[in-house]
C-alpha cells in the first residue's frame, strides 16, 4: 500500500503518461500518482532487490557482522568484571526476577550477597576501577537500610554517596531486556561468574545485530552509492564504546538495535508509502524498544515525522496518516500502558522518576548548563572509545581527527540543504529529511 509500483520509476512514468501527465526530470521526489508516491529515490532494482549471502555486498555485510561480533565476544570476555557503569545492578536485576518471579523496586530492593562477593573478589565497587578504593564498611546486608526520611540536602547526599553502591537503583528500568535473560540464567549451569559471561555473550550478539541494521537503513536511504552503504556498518565498527559498553549485561544492547530496527521501518514507510503491515511493526519495534529502556521514547515523536512528512511531499493523504498513526499507536499503547499503570501503583509516577530521585540526583543534580556540559564532555569518549567515565586511553589524541570529520559531516548536510533548498523544497531527499530530523530529536531529548 503506497509503495512504488514494479516498475519503478520508469512503472512510476507510465502511469503517468497514461493520466497524461508528466514526471519532472528535476524532481524524482516530487511525482505523484493520486496523492501516493510513484518511485523513490535512486535505483528501484537495487532498493527492492535481494540481498544474496554469496553477492559481493551480501558477503561484505557478512564479513563486518562477524567482525562486530567478534570484538564484542573479545570485549565481554577481557573487560573487568561488573564493568564500571552499573553492570552489577544490570545483573541483579535478572538474578531477583528469576528468584522471586517479580520486579525489584526502585529505593527499596538491594544487590544479593552473591553480587557482593564477586564485588569484593574483583575488588571493584561502583564507578571505580578495580583497586582504586577501599571496600565499603558495612557489607552485611543487616545493616542495610533505605535511604532515611527527614534528611537535607546536604545530609542526604553524603548517605547516599556511602550508601548508593548496595542499593539496585536501576529497578525502575522496564523489564524487556532482563525478561529475556532470565531463561538464559536459569540454563546457565555452575556460578555467578558462567551466568555472567553468558549473558555478556548474549549481549554481544544482540549488539552486533546494528551492522545489518545500519547497512539497510543506508541503502533504504541512499540505494545507489555503496560508498553509503557500506561505509554506515563500518563507522559501527569504529565505534570501540559502541563494542565495550554493549557487550556487558546491559539493557542498552537490546535497546539499541530495537530503536534502529524501528528507525528503518519507519524510514521505509517515508520513502515507500504507509501500509498496515509497517505501520503494526514499527509500533512493535517501539513498543519493544520503550519496553527496554525509556530513553526511546524519542522514537515516538519520530514516529509522528514518518506520518508527516509523506503529506508534506504530497505523497499521502490526510485519513490514511490518521489510520496508520493509530496503528502505530495500538502496539506501543498495548505493551507501555500496563507498565505505566504498574508504577503509577508502585511509585506514584508512570516511570518511577520519583522513587529514583532521591537516589541519582545527588549525583546527577548540576544545574542544566553544567549537566550538558558533562553530557557533551563524556559523548566523544563515551561513543568512539570505551567507557564514560574512564575511557581508552589514547582518546585525547584520536579524538581530533575524529572531532574534524564529524564537523565536516554537518558542513556537507548543512551545504546540501542549502543547495536542495535553492532549487526547490522537494528536491530534498525525504530520506534525508527524515534521518536529519530523527538525530535531532533523538539527541535533543537525551542530551
Amino acid at each position: 500500500m503506497g509503495g512504488m509500483t514494479a516498475g519503478g520509476v520508469d512503472g512510476g512514468r507510465n502511469h503517468a503518461a497514461n493520466r497524461g501527465g508528466a514526471v519532472p526530470v528535476r524532481s524524482r521526489e516530487a511525482a505523484v500518482a493520486g496523492g501516493r508516491p510513484v518511485g523513490p529515490e535512486g535505483s528501484g532494482a537495487h532498493r527492492r532487490g535481494r540481498l544474496p549471502l554469496l553477492s559481493r555486498d551480501g558477503r561484505t555485510i557478512a564479513g563486518l557482522w562477524l567482525v562486530m561480533l567478534l570484538m564484542g565476544v573479545t570485549f565481554a570476555l577481557l573487560q573487568p568484571v561488573w564493568s564500571r557503569v552499573d553492570e552489577a545492578q544490570h545483573f541483579h536485576y535478572i538474578q531477583y526476577l528469576y528468584e522471586n518471579r517479580a520486579l525489584p523496586v526502585e529505593g527499596e530492593t538491594f544487590i544479593s550477597p552473591e553480587v557482593v562477593a564477586v564485588s569484593q573478589d574483583a575488588d571493584q565497587w561502583g564507578w571505580y576501577p578495580a583497586g582504586t578504593i577501599s571496600q565499603p564498611v558495612r557489607l552485611d546486608p543487616a545493616e542495610w537500610t533505605v535511604v532515611p526520611p527527614g534528611l537535607d540536602s546536604h545530609d542526604r547526599e553524603q548517605w547516599v554517596r556511602h550508601n548508593l553502591w548496595y542499593f539496585n537503583y536501576e529497578a525502575m528500568q522496564p523489564p524487556l531486556y532482563y525478561a529475556i535473560n532470565v531463561p538464559l540464567y536459569a540454563a546457565l549451569p555452575g556460578g555467578i561468574m558462567v551466568k555472567l559471561y553468558g549473558m555478556r555473550l548474549l549481549a554481544a550478539l544482540l549488539a552486533s545485530l546494528m551492522v545489518p541494521i545500519a547497512y539497510l537503513t543506508a541503502r533504504e536511504a541512499f540505494p545507489d552509492s555503496r560508498l553509503v552503504t557500506l561505509g554506515a556498518p563500518v563507522v559501527v565498527l569504529l565505534a570501540q564504546g559502541y563494542a565495550l559498553n554493549m557487550s556487558q549485561v546491559t539493557n542498552d544492547a537490546l535497546a539499541t538495535p530495537l530503536a534502529a530496527a524501528a528507525i528503518l521501518v519507519l524510514l521505509r514507510m517515508v520513502r515507500r508509502g504507509y501500509s498496515t503491515r509497517r505501520s503494526l511493526i514499527a509500533g512493535v519495534l517501539i513498543g519493544a524498544a520503550m519496553m527496554t529502556k525509556m530513553t526511546v521514547v524519542f522514537l515516538l515523536p519520530v514516529a509522528l515525522l514518518a506520518l508527516l512528512l509523506p503529506l508534506v511531499y504530497g505523497r499521502e493523504a490526510i485519513k490514511r496518516a490518521l489510520v496508520n498513526g493509530a496503528l502505530i499507536i495500538a502496539p506501543v499503547a498495548a505493551m507501555a500502558v500496563p507498565w505505566m499503570l504498574r508504577n503509577i501503583s508502585v511509585y506514584g509516577d508512570a516511570t518511577g522518576a520519583a522513587a529514583a530521585q532521591p537516589l541519582m540526583s545527588s549525583f546527577f543534580a548540576s544545574p542544566l548548563r553544567n549537566m550538558e556540559s558533562l553530557r557533551i564532555n563524556e559523548l566523544l569518549p563515551t561513543f568512539w572509545f570505551g567507557e564514560p567515565v574512564f575511557p581508552f586511553p589514547f582518546w585525547q589524541v584520536a579524538w581530533v581527527p575524529l572531532l574534524a570529520a564529524m564537523v565536516m559531516a554537518l558542513v556537507g548536510m548543512a551545504f546540501y540543504f542549502a543547495h536542495s533548498y535553492r532549487l526547490h523544497v522537494r528536491d530534498i531527499r525525504i530520506s534525508v529529511v527524515f534521518l536529519t530530523l530523527t538525530f535531532v530529536l533523538g539527541v535533543g531529548i537525551n542530551l
